[in-house]
């Protein structure tokens, strides 16, 4: 004798053979960065979108850090988990940028034309504002890369 659970579903294609398999569909990865309105809501930052394995930390936290240098917001950091990461963002006015452990490549966007900075591990880099004249215009940091 079949039992109903009373619950009707109306799919059709793949999602119904998965449902009628008993299988849930496949989830679908936006990359957009969790808790990203809190974020910036309090600190000013805009995370964009990743691969997850950059992320925001506290900088007192006692591990290798890539530390970002704002005269606006202050400094913040990020935690490479792995070997490699992406994080696309929005920073203003950064001045300058520590590596971590890693390679990095960061693209900063100053005067509507965006170039990668390459950061050494451990290395600190002056972008922007940290530059000397005529190369310290305000730059937006928008993407760090890590390998």
């Amino acid at each position: 004798m079949a039992t109903s659970t009373g619950v009707a579903v109306a799919l059709t294609g793949e999602k119904t053979q998965q449902v009628a398999a008993g299988s849930p569909p496949p989830a679908v990865e936006d990359h957009s960065y969790p808790g990203a309105d809190r974020i910036e809501a309090e600190t000013g930052i805009r995370l964009i979108e990743g691969d997850g394995h950059i992320v925001k930390v506290d900088c007192a936290k006692e591990t290798p850090l890539i530390k970002v240098d704002s005269s606006t917001l202050g400094s913040s950091c990020y935690e490479v988990l792995g070997e490699s990461g992406w994080l696309t963002m929005e920073i203003p006015k950064v001045y300058a940028l520590e590596g971590d452990d890693h390679n990095l490549n960061a693209y900063v966007t100053t005067n509507g034309k965006t170039q990668a900075v390459d950061v050494g591990p451990g290395e600190y880099t002056p972008v922007g504002e940290g530059q000397q004249p005529p190369d310290n215009d305000p730059a937006t940091l928008v993407e760090l890369q890590a390998s």
